[in-house]
């Protein structure tokens, strides 16, 4: 046997005992750094030994590792065309000590400090956020983590709770913009689905919080035990299932602040998708 297959099989058993696979629960998807960073290894035809090198955290300073990065931030969604940065979506990626209380404002020193004005969409610039990440914001993790579902996979969940509720494409305009859920049994009804379809919330635990702010983002005023507490006071208060879900989203969750955008955005899709051409 040639020393290189020998190599490339120990190095697809490497990578077996340390890949961590996705999931899904209803629209939900979760994955990996691992899973991830193997998927773009093979989009860009870089060779698979450089896969040994990135499993155990050695990531070099070279243009196939920058843009190897850069996938990696596109593909779980905490980096994006428009070269905004997710801070809340790379940040569950790491482990911080929890006796470091300033490895946020740390990192962001480092973001600033490594990254040109020049190059915002650039391969380094997505390196070099990455790497502040590493060195000053905590321990890469390997197990699967939320990936936020783009507006079309939204969209698509509204689409199937609007035929499950039996609730026409003008009735969902009207309470998203009006940002009024809870006035018929059918509204409500609409937002717990889609609620639950999106993954952050169920009936069984109430909303997934973490899951919450890595989708829509946390708003400046959001305190999390008040948020808790808020959810905890209605369900105490023996409310029926969908007006519960819809009181818990409005009264705890800031919903014009961070849900009401995003459903604006699927209803700008779901126009375009459902509504017939002008003849």
């Amino acid at each position: 046997m040639s020393f290189g297959w020998l190599f490339y099989g120990e190095l697809v058993l490497l990578v077996a005992a340390t890949f961590v696979a996705g999931f899904s629960e209803h629209s939900l998807v979760a994955k990996s750094f691992v899973q991830a960073q193997q998927e773009c290894v093979e989009y860009l035809n870089i060779p698979k030994h450089r896969l040994y090198q990135y499993l155990i955290y050695n990531y070099p300073n070279d243009a196939q590792t920058k843009c190897m990065i850069r996938c990696v931030g596109l593909n779980l969604k905490w980096w994006d065309a428009d070269v905004v940065l997710r801070r809340e979506v790379i940040g569950q990626f790491f482990l911080p000590d929890g006796s470091d209380a300033a490895n946020q404002e740390r990192t962001n020193a480092c973001i600033l400090r490594r990254t040109a004005p020049g190059e915002p969409g650039s391969c380094g610039h997505a390196f070099e956020i990455f790497q502040c990440y590493l060195e000053q914001f905590g321990e890469l993790l390997n197990c699967p983590k939320q990936v936020p579902l783009e507006d079309t996979q939204l969209a698509e969940a509204v689409h199937f709770c609007l035929g499950v509720n039996e609730v026409t494409l003008d009735e969902f305009a009207n309470y998203t913009t009006e940002a009024d859920f809870s006035a018929t049994d059918a509204s409500r009804c609409l937002l717990r689905c889609f609620a639950i379809r999106a993954g952050f919330y169920s009936d069984q635990h109430g909303p997934y919080q973490k899951r919450y702010e890595v989708q829509f983002g946390t708003p400046t005023d959001w305190d999390d035990l008040e948020a808790d507490y808020c959810a905890a006071r209605l369900r105490r208060d023996g409310l029926e299932e969908c007006t519960l879900a819809t009181r818990v989203l409005f009264d705890c969750y800031d919903f014009v602040g961070t849900l009401q955008p995003a459903l604006l955005r699927v209803l700008a899709i779901l126009r375009v998708q459902l509504e017939p051409l002008p003849t």
